[in-house]
């Protein structure tokens, strides 16, 4: 890292500069003269400087997620400003940063793991393509960002990116020669136009000079720096077209015009912030609002800059396509933003007569349902599509949209009833907002503006109103909850409610406690929920699981907005302990209980003093497997030996039977509750044949059998640790009794 140089912010700063300085001579200096040419070479600094920041940006950013987001958001953000002022000079073609948005998710393909090699070819094939089709700077953009995410110098990445310029230079200038005999591409340029383009090779100079430091801030760290070249890049295109605007000669209909554009950059300027706003339903709930409003706005300055009577039809058919869009979303922000949910019937509603009135609206020459006739009218200060007579259609769609707005205002005021004074006042801001937009129909239906209309110029002044009641009370939507983390982390669930016991949001874990329930259902109305949320903390058990619940109070801006209840699966935990302490008193081999359980459960046993066998069970020339056959063979006969008790065990249901491994081959059973001889001989018979006939199955049959020594007990009157320790002692001799008698036997003691 060099200690002196330009660090992030000063080269960013600098591909700016050359990017204003570039369209300002696109905009009002002769292409071909000295200064053009300066000018526009001086702006190839941009492209490369921007590449380069892509491929940084892909290595150290903290959210690659939000980072392709934003980049999508406002190269879409960016279309109608790049399109304002370049008008047909790049036909269909896009802006830079949709450029730059299609080499970063080349990037992301090249570099993904869950994408097999086929698939990598595939996806980024796909990619260049769109970027030919439709792009601005034909797939140069993606070669850029690759060259400098995998150059392995700054050297390697100067020679690349130097051949790769040149090489487009000559296959630019092959076309264009090509171009000029067959004629295959709207853009008649010559050679001599195009070596501007060799000046990408100068922004080599600055990035030789990047320090790798961040910089300065220039907004002091307030966050509006990340997002300053994403507004400011559709921005410079209005304020050039603006002034261009002026310098050509400007007249009241440019003022009308200009006015209305100042209205479309401010819904950007709006909808941008919105982006930058936590994402929750009510912030996504307005930013539909918002693109909807924009996209209106832009029909409507398609319309008053249009002299022919398609453009201004097509102007129209784009404005009630984002007008159904409006009142869709107007409903949303009322759901959100009061807390209120409305039926699922209300936007199947909506959908499908927005849809019925667009298809209205794009076959009205054949059914008259929206319009019965239509003329242009030039009599105005700028040709105006004028309708002579309106269809049934047009007057339903009137009373949707009164309709849409009343229960807006209804709903508003039913949420009411049981909120504080900060619910009211963004409700107060939310009426502002719906006013607002009617103002201009009013207008219109008094003649206040004479034949100037203005359907568009107070959207700005709603989106205001809108913005703000989410902003300044955005603490009521309970922003403070990460979804991607806290709602569906784990197993842990989560219900927030709001301070009338309104559940807020929940995740699929509560639904498994508590049953089904909707989002704004009342807490009170949920079985055992509205007890959890009152009680602080309680267990609650349910289909085998057992379930931990706490209350925490949410708070934000220093106001007490209602309740998180969080919820612990306790299940597994349990279990977990469970298998502790089953570790902790068995033996690990063979499951059996070892010595100190093993002592601990017959010591119980004794103290019920209702008598018993003790057996020591041994196994016969064990050392002689080990020794001829391996350990693992040792282990497979000590489990077979284990595993015939154990059936025992479930057999004989009536007594209880301890049993517990206390050394290496020696084994110790406790058959509480039986003291006949012939029984427990019976029983010790049992164990040596099951055991040699669970052997047969395995690879060591006959290679060793058990002895049994038992000792009986009638109910000693000593303490239990003694009576254990005389039992133990009687059976060891016993055993050895047995083993002295030639094995494979048992005796009493």
């Amino acid at each position: 890292m060099k200690k002196y140089g330009l660090d992030r912010t000063q080269l960013k700063i600098l591909a700016i500069i050359a990017m204003v300085v570039d369209h300002t001579a696109w905009g009002f200096v002769d292409f071909m003269s000295p200064l053009g040419q300066l000018m526009h070479i001086f702006g190839r600094l941009t492209l490369p400087i921007m590449c380069f920041f892509i491929a940084e940006g892909y290595r150290h950013t903290k959210s690659l997620q939000e980072y392709i987001y934003r980049m999508l958001a406002f190269s879409a953000i960016s279309i109608i400003p790049f399109y304002i002022f370049f008008h047909e000079e790049y036909g269909y073609r896009q802006n830079i940063i949709f450029d730059l948005t299609l080499a970063l998710l080349c990037l992301c393909v090249s570099e993904g793991k869950i994408f097999k090699k086929w698939m990598k070819i595939c996806l980024i094939a796909l990619l260049v393509l769109i970027s030919f089709v439709i792009g601005g700077w034909v797939v140069m953009p993606i070669i850029y960002v690759f060259i400098f995410y995998y150059g392995k110098n700054f050297k390697d990445k100067a020679i690349k990116f130097t051949g790769a310029t040149v090489l487009m230079s000559a296959v630019l200038s092959v076309m264009i020669v090509l171009n000029q005999q067959y004629h295959f591409s709207q853009y008649d340029w010559t050679v001599q136009e195009r070596l501007y383009l060799l000046g990408f090779v100068f922004a080599l100079i600055p990035l030789y000079f990047y320090n790798g430091e961040r910089g300065k801030d220039l907004f002091g760290g307030s966050g509006i720096g990340r997002y300053f070249f994403y507004i400011f890049y559709p921005s410079h295109f209005l304020l050039l077209a603006y002034i261009r605007h002026i310098v050509h000669g400007y007249t009241l209909q440019n003022a009308y015009i200009d006015i209305h554009v100042l209205a479309l950059l401010i819904a950007l300027i709006i909808l941008s912030y919105v982006l930058t706003l936590h994402t929750t339903r009510a912030q996504m709930a307005v930013t539909f609002f918002m693109t909807s409003a924009t996209m209106y706005l832009f029909g409507f300055v398609m319309e008053i800059t249009t002299y022919d009577i398609e453009g201004v039809y097509t102007a129209t058919k784009l404005q009630y396509f984002a007008e159904c869009f409006v009142f869709i979303a107007i409903t949303l922000c009322i759901q959100e933003l009061t807390h209120t949910r409305l039926p699922y019937p209300v936007y199947v509603f909506e959908f499908v007569f927005s849809t019925f009135v667009m298809y209205c609206m794009f076959t009205w020459r054949e059914n008259h349902l929206m319009y019965k006739d239509v003329i242009m009218d030039y009599d105005g200060p700028f040709p105006r599509m004028y309708v002579v007579e309106y269809g049934i259609v047009f007057y339903a769609f009137v009373l949707y949209c009164l309709a849409i707005c009343l229960m807006a205002v209804v709903v508003g005021f039913y949420s009411l009833r049981n909120h504080d004074n900060l619910q009211r006042k963004r409700l107060r801001l939310l009426l502002l907002g719906m006013i607002t937009m009617w103002i201009p129909y009013i207008s219109k239906m008094i003649g206040l503006f004479d034949k100037y209309e203005i359907p568009a110029l107070t959207i700005p002044f709603t989106a205001y109103f809108v913005v703000r009641s989410l902003k300044k009370y955005s603490y009521l939507d309970s922003v403070a909850l990460d979804f991607s983390n806290a709602i569906n982390r784990g197993n842990e669930g989560i219900l927030v409610v709001d301070r009338n016991f309104s559940i807020m949001y929940h995740n699929e874990v509560v639904h498994q406690v508590f049953g089904q329930f909707m989002r704004f259902d009342s807490a009170k109305n949920v079985p055992g929920l509205y007890e959890a949320l009152t009680s602080g903390e309680s267990t609650i058990t349910k289909d085998g699981h057992t379930y931990e619940t706490r209350v925490e109070p949410l708070t934000e801006q220093g106001h007490n907005i209602g309740s998180i209840l969080w919820i612990f699966d306790l299940t597994e935990h349990f279990e977990y302990l469970s298998s502790i302490e089953k570790s902790a008193n068995t033996d690990s081999l063979t499951g059996l209980l070892n010595r100190k359980a093993f002592e601990k459960k017959v010591g119980e046993a004794l103290e019920r003093k209702e008598g018993g066998a003790f057996f020591m069970v041994d196994l016969d020339n064990f050392k002689h497997v080990n020794d001829n056959h391996g350990h693992d063979a040792g282990d497979i006969i000590l489990t077979t030996l284990s595993n015939v008790i154990k059936q025992e065990q479930t057999r004989d249901m009536n007594h209880n039977l301890i049993a517990g491994r206390v050394g290496g081959d020696e084994f110790t059973l406790y058959y509480e509750g039986i003291t006949d001889k012939r029984a427990l001989s019976n029983f010790a018979h049992l164990l040596i044949d099951n055991f040699d006939n669970k052997l047969l199955a395995t690879d060591y049959p006959g290679v060793t059998s058990i002895s049994l020594g038992i000792s009986i007990t009638g109910g000693s009157e000593l303490a239990p640790a003694k009576a254990y320790n005389q039992l133990y002692k009687e059976a060891d001799e016993a055993l050895y009794i047995a083993k002295g008698a030639g094995k494979k036997t048992f005796a009493f003691r």
